[in-house]
C-alpha cells in the first residue's frame, strides 16, 4: 500500500515554486530548482505532480490577487475601488511578468491555456458583481452583454498595466478612463 502524500512536503514545494516564479519567472521554476530550494526530493515532487508544468500551474494558482466586489453606490466608485485594491495588492513587475508568461505558454500548451482561463474567470467574478449592481441601479444598460462589458472595461486597464504600469497611478488619467467607461455603458436614450 503506497504511503499517503505529505501535506507538509507539498506546502514546501509550492512555497518554493511561488518564490521562484515571483523572483525569476516561470522559466526559472524547474523541478530541479524547486527540489533544491525546498529540500524536497525530486521523487517526492513527482509523486505530487505528474510534470514540472503541473507543479508550475499549481504554484501559479496559489498566487492570488484577491479583489472583492466593492459596493460604493456607483459604478465609477466601484471601479475606482477595485483598481485601487489591485494596484495596492500586486507588485506591478511580478503581475506583468506572470500575465505575459502565462499567456505565452497558453498559446502552445493546453494545460496552461486552461489554467490561464481559470485564473481570468476567477478574477472576473468581482467585476461581474459590480456590473450587475450597476445594472440594478440603472447606471448600465440592462440589455448589455455583461461578459462583453467586462472585456470592454478591462481592456484599457490591462493595456496600461502591461505597457505603462506607471500610467495606472491613481490620478486624473484614471478618472478619465473610468468616466469614459461609465458613459459608454450607460443606458442610451430611446430614439423616436
Amino acid at each position: 500500500m503506497p504511503r499517503p502524500l505529505s501535506a507538509a512536503a507539498r506546502t514546501k514545494m509550492l512555497d518554493a515554486a511561488q518564490s521562484i516564479i515571483v523572483a525569476e519567472g516561470l522559466d526559472a521554476c524547474t523541478v530541479d530548482e524547486v527540489s533544491r530550494r525546498s529540500g524536497v526530493a525530486k521523487t517526492t515532487i513527482y509523486r505530487h505532480f505528474a510534470s514540472g508544468d503541473e507543479l508550475v500551474i499549481a504554484a501559479v494558482e496559489c498566487i492570488k490577487t484577491d479583489v472583492d466586489a466593492p459596493d460604493t453606490g456607483s459604478l465609477a466608485g466601484d471601479l475606482r475601488a477595485m483598481i485601487e485594491r489591485f494596484v495596492a495588492g500586486v507588485e506591478p513587475a511580478v503581475s506583468r511578468r506572470l500575465f505575459v508568461s502565462m499567456l505565452h505558454r497558453a498559446i502552445d500548451h493546453p494545460q496552461f491555456e486552461q489554467a490561464f482561463r481559470r485564473s481570468r474567470e476567477a478574477e472576473n467574478g468581482p467585476l461581474r458583481i459590480v456590473l450587475q449592481r450597476a445594472i440594478a441601479r440603472g447606471e448600465v444598460d440592462p440589455e448589455i452583454d455583461v461578459t462583453l462589458a467586462m472585456q470592454f472595461l478591462q481592456g484599457p486597464f490591462v493595456v496600461q498595466h502591461l505597457l505603462r504600469p506607471d500610467a495606472i497611478a491613481l490620478d486624473e488619467r484614471l478618472d478619465q478612463m473610468i468616466e469614459l467607461s461609465c458613459r459608454a455603458l450607460a443606458p442610451q436614450p430611446v430614439r423616436v
